[in-house]
């Protein structure tokens, strides 16, 4: 009479397939969570910039021009109390920095000068994340648009107004 042997349990290669699959979903899930929070980013850093932009264009209509320039990096520009939360201006934007206003004196690579931008100044995002932004907002050109990096990307502006150089 022969004995039945019962094997129970998976082999040695089987279990290495399993668990590369799902190595790769987990990459794939990765990269999925990657766009995601880019574009979450890109989408806030564009909302916080059309509110800013209609704060100050509002601010200009009701004064008769922009506020003067912020002389003080980490506070809201005078007058602008009541234009725009004072929280939202003062935290990080969501590509890294500080927000900032610039006001008929700010330039870009080409010098060509604005009136009215809105400037992220240490911004902390790699030139591929801005050039994403960029495609999904503007032009697609960081160097015009309304959307323009300097300084290899440590510098945004969100153009309001273009000046006569502009």
């Amino acid at each position: 009479m022969k004995m039945r042997t019962s094997h129970s349990g998976f082999t040695l290669i089987e279990i290495m397939v399993v668990v590369t699959l799902i190595g790769i979903l987990a990459g794939m899930a990765r990269l999925s969570v990657l766009r995601f929070n880019l574009r979450t980013s890109c989408v806030a850093f564009n909302n916080d910039c059309r509110v800013f932009s209609e704060a100050f264009q509002r601010y200009s209509l009701e004064k008769g021009g922009f506020p003067a320039d912020q002389t003080m990096v980490g506070s809201l520009p005078n007058g602008m109390t009541g234009y725009i939360t004072e929280r939202l201006w003062l935290r990080p934007t969501p590509i890294g920095g500080t927000y900032d206003w610039d006001n008929k004196d700010a330039t870009n690579s080409t010098g060509a000068t604005f009136d009215a931008v809105i400037k992220v100044s240490g911004c902390t995002w790699p030139v591929a994340s801005l050039g994403q932004l960029d495609r999904w907002f503007d032009d697609g050109n960081l160097s015009s648009g309304s959307i323009i990096a300097m300084d290899a990307g440590t510098t945004v502006l969100f153009l309001i107004e273009a000046g006569a150089g502009g």
